[in-house]
């Protein structure tokens, strides 16, 4: 009777958990350069883009259906500054360029998400070929600069992500949630120095 008891106390906490997680709410997430995943940095959803600071481009990823391809900023009337009504779903990809802060609004949205595991350490990486597994633990990484000009390549078989680094406007400073997956090749050029963070589990609570 008592482990009965106790297993029906475990089942109804568990309910109440997944109840918890999956309640809806409105979102508003501010997010910077990098490469951000629905379902695991925020819901998945119907979504409003809109330009808070600066400009760049913003693009999903190819099997995302009438995504977004273009340029958003603030202060530019050739550049939008918020896009209406994109559709992200699991596993689709936002991938944020320049110095724009690009906000993310969707209302009454289930906010049920799966954050990524938190994977790799902090190691500081210079000119050369750095391979995921080998040289580099695999994991999902921010990468910020801390001197010098140069540019990351990252090798993924099927595409190629290329960074430019530097102190000028137009360059990167930081660059969140870069894959660094087993047996691709991270290739860090000319006399940039960078380092490279874990990046955090998700950006919907906090």
């Amino acid at each position: 009777m008592f482990i009965i008891i106790i297993f029906g106390l475990f089942v109804n906490i568990r309910t109440a958990i997944k109840k918890a997680k999956a309640g809806c709410s409105d979102v508003n997430i501010d997010l910077t350069a990098g490469i951000y995943t629905a379902g695991v940095d925020f819901p998945v959803g119907k979504y409003r883009l809109t330009a808070k600071e600066n400009y760049g481009d913003v693009i999903t990823s190819s099997n995302v259906k009438n995504g977004i391809n273009q340029t958003l900023g603030v202060g530019h009337s050739n550049i939008a500054s918020v896009f209406n009504n994109i559709t992200l779903k699991e596993g689709d990809t936002l991938t944020i360029y320049g110095k724009l802060v690009l906000e993310l609004y969707s209302k009454n949205i289930n906010l049920l998400i799966a954050p990524r595991k938190i994977t790799g350490k902090v190691v500081n990486l210079t000119a050369g070929n750095y391979i995921g597994g080998e040289d580099i633990e695999v994991g999902t990484y921010d990468i910020e600069l801390i001197k010098n000009y140069g540019c990351i390549i990252v090798n993924s078989g099927f595409e190629n992500l290329t960074l430019y680094f530097g102190e000028a406007n137009k360059k990167f400073k930081k660059f969140k949630n870069c894959p660094v997956r087993k047996g691709e090749k991270l290739e860090v050029l000319g006399g940039l120095e960078v380092k490279l963070t874990p990046s955090k589990s998700t950006y919907l609570y906090g």
